[in-house]
């Protein structure tokens, strides 16, 4: 009985983390690299146009993402959310494929609405499948996933890159994030009573925006979720700048073409996995909190050298940086989320983290596109201080982290 039970735990663990893997094909091939170079390099439109565009998305993601994860924690019933979204997503993420600047903008948008908000149920699910001691190694365990899923997006999806180019990647982008989806979508299961359906019917706006309040704000129940979150809203500014425009980057400042970027990128996810991997075991070890010091940390060595350095070799390693920064970052911020409020609050909580990390993604990637439009006449260089600035983000939200409480039981819970 004890192997079946243990069976079915891995079971579980492992549907869970192939959405971190299914997503990555989204995240990587729409968001990181085809339609943005698509729409920067090869139709020859300024960055602001793409940040304007992720900007709204995740403005709605924001203010929507908040309202559904509080009814989620009401109904304690996610799974629905994840499907619906994931399918919208992946529907606009096919239509990507018309040659209209326009329409691409806006069907991206969507697209991105549907991924970014389904990400919301898909965190908040993972209490369903582990004990809170194992959140950080699993939650580690789904970015490994995720990132190995970005190599198999990468090689996936080269050989139709390179002969048909950008608008041909986004058919099987969609159907991969589909397929790929699905053991998440069909074997995680919600846990819940009759009484938390019978809860649908009580459901109004009024009670959803004070159970965020008090959420948000009851520091004394929730002893450092206000520092967490502005924490979060700095460093993620950054973060999201880098996911938005590293290939553009690549190619504008180190002069690399398209299989150099794709070789790029899946060096850096290599160290991405590994970054997620021993990120869960040591969060877990010296707690959430030391590990998101270091992390962060790492960010700012990571744009100090990108930044400055004009050796062009230099570009792997300031990819293993990177990578090893930005597996860690998801993996530790999600584990931290968990630790710091009980169980019942952790849909709007995941909600209103992604609230602040969206909502300082808006900032990041428009100060990137700001930066780069006033910097316009000096080229490369302008590229380079835009990253160098991103120091500032990351120098705020350590200052952020230093004020949390050491890692505990978090309040309410027994």
């Amino acid at each position: 009985m004890l192997n079946k039970e243990k069976i079915k735990s891995g079971f579980l663990i492992v549907s869970w983390a192939m959405y971190d893997l299914a997503n990555q094909f989204f995240a990587l091939n729409v968001v990181s690299l085809y339609f943005v170079r698509w729409l920067t390099l090869e139709k020859k439109a300024p960055e602001i146009l793409y940040s304007l565009s992720f900007g709204i998305s995740t403005l709605f993601v924001a203010i929507l993402g908040v309202i559904l994860g509080y009814i989620s924690d009401t109904t304690q019933r996610r799974r629905p959310f994840l499907i619906w979204l994931t399918l919208l997503s992946i529907i606009f993420t096919i239509l990507l494929g018309i040659d209209n600047i326009f329409l691409g903008l806006l069907f991206f948008a969507i697209a991105n609405f549907g991924c970014q908000t389904a990400v919301i149920f898909y965190n908040a699910l993972m209490v369903n499948i582990t004990p809170r001691e194992k959140v950080g190694l699993v939650s580690g365990l789904g970015k490994t996933f995720g990132y190995s899923g970005a190599i198999l997006a990468l090689y996936l999806i080269k050989p139709i890159v390179l002969k048909s180019g950008y608008l041909a990647t986004f058919l099987p982008t969609g159907i991969l994030f589909f397929i790929f989806s699905l053991p998440c979508l069909i074997f995680i299961k919600d846990k819940y009573s009759k009484q938390d359906i019978a809860q649908n019917n009580k459901l109004n706006l009024s009670k959803i925006f004070r159970s965020l309040k008090e959420t948000a704000f009851d520091a004394k129940a929730y002893p450092g979720l206000l520092d967490f979150l502005k924490a979060a809203f700095f460093g993620l500014a950054a973060v999201n700048a880098i996911i938005l425009f590293m290939s553009v980057y690549a190619s504008r400042v180190f002069g690399l073409d398209e299989a150099q970027v794709i070789n790029l990128i899946t060096f850096s996810t290599l160290f991405a996995i590994l970054g997620s991997f021993l990120s869960g075991f040591i969060s877990d070890y010296i707690g959430q909190k030391k590990t998101l010091c270091a992390v962060f940390i790492l960010w700012g060595i990571s744009f100090f050298i990108g930044a400055l350095t004009k050796e062009p070799r230099m570009y792997w390693f300031i990819g293993a940086l990177v990578g090893m920064a930005l597996g860690a970052t998801w993996v530790v911020s999600r584990a931290l989320a968990i630790k710091i409020v009980p169980y019942e609050k952790i849909g709007a909580v995941f909600a209103l983290f992604n609230l602040v990390g969206y909502t300082s993604a808006i900032i990041g990637a428009l100060f990137w596109g700001l930066i780069l439009i006033i910097l316009s006449p000096w080229g490369e260089v302008g590229y380079r201080f835009a990253l160098l600035s991103l120091i500032l983000f990351m120098v705020f939200g350590f200052i952020f982290l230093l004020r949390l409480p050491a890692a505990g039981r978090p309040a309410g819970t027994k």
